[in-house]
């Protein structure tokens, strides 16, 4: 029978996110998740739970790709322009399946809704942590003249959270320009 003993904790993390990514929390049963980890059943039901893996698998997930592409975004000095380019990063990426099945986060909350509150605050955490990387680069549009609502500023910061979310359906029946024009109409919003 396998054994977890020959991997780190990190790396059944790691691994779990992928199933968690491509088939969803409730897509996976603990038999499936211990052959995709090449661990026994029982390490599954006493050690590492599916539940315990899933919500480590969301941490990874912000701490690798949401929290490196905000903090890029909010050290950014352009504006709108900014914006602009981390939309248009998001299209390459799911459109080159950097992601293996949309943004993992919006997959979540889709599929968990308000079932779990582990993940409600995992959830929580990750859009509060958008809304604020999207003030900041609000805050420097307004610095450099491109806002003429700048008392808005926490209305376009929550409106563009939506454009996660719609960008996360349209990549699967859009092509990239029309993504890009997509992105390109919403920001000409908040001008």
């Amino acid at each position: 029978m396998p054994q977890a003993l020959n991997q780190t904790y990190e790396e059944l993390v790691f691994k779990a996110q992928s199933l968690f990514w491509k088939q969803g929390y409730k897509g996976v049963n603990a038999k499936e998740l211990a052959n995709h980890l090449d661990v026994s059943m029982s390490t599954i039901y006493n050690k590492y739970t599916k539940d315990m893996l899933f919500i480590d698998s969301i941490e990874y997930y912000m701490n690798t790709y949401s929290d490196p592409f905000l903090s890029q975004l909010r050290a950014s000095k352009e504006g709108l322009i900014s914006l602009k380019d981390f939309f248009y990063a998001l299209i390459e990426a799911l459109l080159d399946k950097t992601f293996p099945r949309s943004c993992l986060m919006v997959n979540t909350v889709v599929e968990m809704r308000n079932e779990n509150q582990d993940v409600i605050n995992l959830y929580q955490r990750y859009f509060d942590a958008l809304v604020n990387s999207y003030k900041v680069v609000l805050d420097k549009a307004i610095e450099l003249g491109q806002i003429k609502h700048p008392e808005k500023k926490d209305d376009y910061a929550r409106f563009l959270l939506g454009v996660i979310f719609s960008l996360s359906i349209l990549y699967k029946i859009n092509d990239k320009e029309s993504l890009q024009n997509f992105i390109d109409e919403r920001l000409s919003f908040i001008v």
